[in-house]
């Protein structure tokens, strides 16, 4: 029991502890990254567009091309920097998932008695954990389908990248509700302590 009690506690904690942290980086990241890419993708559509002096071109006849190619490395700098939030993301999913399907398998295997004892209070820190999943995994989503739906130098693409990162107030309310859970569960833990002891005494 105490197991089962200790493994929803450190879930809890990797959420408060790790999970909201990284979430606050990657969302301040990507979101100027992503703005600074479609500032970008708009610049270059502009050096191809903007009219200029004849003059002007027939002395510099490849400045629009160099102008696009400085550009687009700059581009693909904030391409990198989105890509490797994404794999970071993907890593905080996966772990989140592993200890969550930990939780479950003892969950599955806890007597009867112990599952009336505490099925209610478990069962209430679990769905949040996976609430928490859930929330994580579609942002993950959300992120990697953007990037994945990316045509370079279009700038509906590029404003969908920027769009992909907001999040939906009740999942980023989820997730800052790890405290009250971390609390709720060193407070379950102590009750069943408190219990044992009472129950060995009686003995």
């Amino acid at each position: 029991m105490y197991e089962l009690l200790n493994d929803i506690l450190e879930c809890i904690e990797f959420v408060s502890r790790n999970v909201l942290s990284n979430l606050s980086e990657a969302v301040e990241t990507w979101d100027r990254s992503s703005q600074l890419y479609a500032g970008i993708v708009e610049k270059i559509n502009v050096a191809w567009r903007a009219p200029l002096d004849s003059d002007f071109l027939e002395e510099f006849p490849d400045i629009r091309n160099k102008v696009a190619k400085k550009l687009e490395g700059l581009g693909n700098d904030q391409l990198s920097v989105l890509r490797l939030l994404i794999g970071r993301m993907f890593n905080i999913n996966e772990c989140l998932k592993i200890k969550l399907n930990k939780i479950n398998n003892k969950l599955e295997q806890i007597s009867f008695e112990e599952h009336n004892e505490l099925k209610h209070s478990v069962r209430e820190h679990v769905m949040w954990i996976e609430d928490c999943w859930t929330c994580l995994h579609c942002l993950y989503m959300q992120l990697d389908f953007a990037m994945m739906s990316l045509v370079v130098l279009d700038e509906e693409s590029a404003s969908n990248l920027v769009k992909a990162i907001q999040q939906d107030e009740k999942d980023r309310s989820t997730i800052q509700k790890s405290q009250i859970y971390m609390q709720s569960c060193l407070s379950l833990i102590k009750f069943i302590s408190n219990k044992t002891k009472i129950k060995q005494l009686c003995v």
